[in-house]
């Protein structure tokens, strides 16, 4: 298995770009790219110049994969390019659950744009299914652990915290459901929990997690963990 590391944020611009191959595939993963924050050390010049040169990068190294992922919907994790997915097959964040209010604004206009690039018209909404959502924090470790004087702290966030679900859970429960779609270029499928086999190759995918600590309001993504022979090497 080779790794390239495409574009980091020591490179200059927020990014976590990396293109993975093994023998059976070719695998790029987060294909995004956005400028530096402003208290990054470097003029904007610099900043527009290397995230420019990043997207470039990132451009080029798409037209190697087969396959694409993309763990969630910030900006420095997926490009709004359409050709970069033409020919491929995309993993892609379930835009339907797990996931914030600006997130979900984003991966709309995404999809929405996919519609239209591949299946040459708007999107083609399914009707809300019933389900029940697994709150993730529910069965950590660290649920069972004492954290000293912040313990009381702690606790009081998680009830807040726990508030915040129930209510993203009620929005999920009313969204529009943007299904996958299998277009003569491009297949797309959400991944969360499943694994896909490629000759040798297994790409697994974790459960949607916290991007960053229990009940994060920035949302959630999933990991990708590519398996050739007996081999494992995860990704987030």
């Amino acid at each position: 298995m080779e790794f390239k590391l495409i574009w980091f944020d020591s490179f200059g611009a927020k990014s976590s770009c990396t293109l993975v191959k093994t023998k059976d595939v070719k695998i790029l993963i987060d294909p995004g790219i956005a400028i530096m924050h402003s208290s990054f050390p470097a003029s904007f010049a610099k900043k527009v110049y290397w995230t420019e040169r990043g997207r470039r990068e990132i451009l080029k190294a798409a037209k190697e994969a087969g396959i694409i992922t993309i763990s969630h919907y910030h900006w420095d994790h997926f490009l709004n390019k359409m050709k970069i997915y033409e020919n491929k097959i995309l993993f892609v964040k379930n835009p339907n659950e797990y996931i914030n209010d600006s997130q979900r604004k984003r991966a709309l206009e995404f999809f929405q744009n996919i519609w239209k690039e591949f299946g040459k018209r708007e999107i083609k909404f399914e009707k809300q299914r019933k389900k029940k959502f697994e709150d993730c924090v529910r069965g950590l470790k660290s649920l069972k652990k004492d954290f000293g004087d912040y313990q009381k702290r702690r606790e009081e966030l998680f009830k807040k915290g726990r508030k915040w679900f129930e209510v993203r859970m009620k929005r999920w429960k009313n969204f529009k459901i943007i299904p996958e779609a299998h277009f003569e270029n491009l297949k797309i499928f959400y991944p969360e929990g499943k694994r896909f086999k490629f000759g040798k190759t297994t790409i697994k995918f974790t459960k949607p997690f916290f991007h960053g600590i229990e009940y994060s309001r920035v949302g959630w993504v999933f990991s990708t963990v590519i398996v050739e022979g007996k081999k494992a090497y995860p990704f987030k």
